[in-house]
């Protein structure tokens, strides 16, 4: 007895309420909507479901409004705290959900059902309070608490970003934004993080920096772009090994890396700098080109004056991996360097 009534007062699932609600309709609005949303997993063209039936894809799109309608009438009477529970989740992300990010929190709705995507965009469609947004050339397919947020206001915040970063040319992270941004510190950093998520001309990279969509810095697409990011984000020189390693550590996406593609890529791309035995910096960070040989020879014709050992060592360190009696060698054994009292020349044989 105990065990049925633990089963009768059991949370149901989103997916649970749907099913209910959808058995409830005829034959024809049941397959509409099923193949609509993709609740079998495929979502389905209007022309497909009414080949199909035999209807016109104009009689379809009428079967869906009208379905649509019948099921949000049905979920709100009986389903209010269930409502509750997922506005209470786009207030969370400042009224905002992408779909392509819903929350795991909203998928836990489902119970994690295996299309519990669809069954929650199905039930956006029908709870009075959200709103679709479609996707366009600025914005990504997503949804609004209107009580919340309107799309004018997206579409304002997003527009300040884009302007603020091809003025700016670098990625930021959302602190300096609101900082730096003239207007944007009245938004929380909720809501300007949810407007980067929709907006198809902004992203955020994994480590948390902001700026323009086609920027490699912030999405690379392609393995040199992750070798890039890769060394933008570590600060430093790194293996090409590590760089691999990151590379497919980070998960930007389903392309297979291997050590050989990005040692090639290393050396291909002139962004790329060869430091020590197998170690690569960025160029823009001062290395250059050349042996420990060339580095020395440039170090010791710009010095104004003999630069000890230990002055050239720094000074090589700064743009080269090297072990010290490499540096050494080099200063004893190649004549154009020339040993004084002070320390080391360059003498221009």
């Amino acid at each position: 007895m105990i065990e049925e009534n633990n089963k009768s007062t059991k949370k149901r699932s989103l997916v649970e309420i749907v099913s209910d609600l959808i058995s409830a309709l005829n034959e024809k609005e049941k397959r509409t909507i099923t193949g609509r949303f993709g609740l079998s997993g495929k979502k389905e063209t209007l022309s497909a479901i009414g080949r199909e039936l035999r209807l016109s894809r104009e009689r379809i799109r009428q079967i869906e409004k009208n379905s649509l309608r019948k099921l949000a009438i049905e979920f709100s009477k009986n389903n209010k705290n269930e409502a509750t529970e997922v506005i209470n989740l786009f207030e969370n992300s400042a009224g905002i959900v992408v779909d392509s990010k819903i929350s795991n929190e909203l998928v836990n709705l489902t119970y994690n059902h295996k299309f519990a995507k669809s069954y929650l965009k199905l039930i956006f469609s029908i709870m009075s309070e959200t709103k679709k947004i479609e996707e366009n050339s600025d914005l990504n397919s997503g949804w609004i608490l209107t009580s919340k947020i309107s799309k004018k206001k997206i579409q304002t915040i997003c527009d300040k970003l884009i302007k603020h970063f091809k003025e700016y040319k670098l990625p930021q992270t959302v602190d300096d934004i609101i900082a730096e941004v003239v207007g944007i510190s009245t938004f929380s950093e909720e809501l300007i993080s949810s407007c980067i998520d929709l907006s198809t001309k902004l992203v955020m990279a994994k480590n948390g920096m902001v700026g323009i969509t086609s920027w490699p810095s912030v999405n690379p697409r392609n393995v040199k772009d992750k070798i890039y990011y890769v060394l933008k984000t570590a600060g430093r020189p790194l293996h090409f090994s590590e760089i691999t390693s990151s590379i497919i550590a980070l998960k930007f996406d389903n392309k297979k890396v291997v050590r050989a593609t990005v040692h090639n890529e290393l050396i291909a791309d002139k962004r790329f700098v060869l430091i020590g035995r197998g170690i690569y910096a960025l160029r823009e960070w001062g290395y250059s080109d050349g042996t420990v040989y060339d580095v020395i020879k440039n170090i010791l014709s710009n010095a104004t004056g003999p630069l000890s050992i230990g002055e050239i060592i720094a000074l090589v360190n700064k743009s080269r991996k090297v072990k010290k009696n490499t540096i050494v060698i080099n200063l004893q054994t190649k004549k154009e360097f020339a040993k004084v009292n002070d320390g080391y020349i360059y003498k221009n044989l």
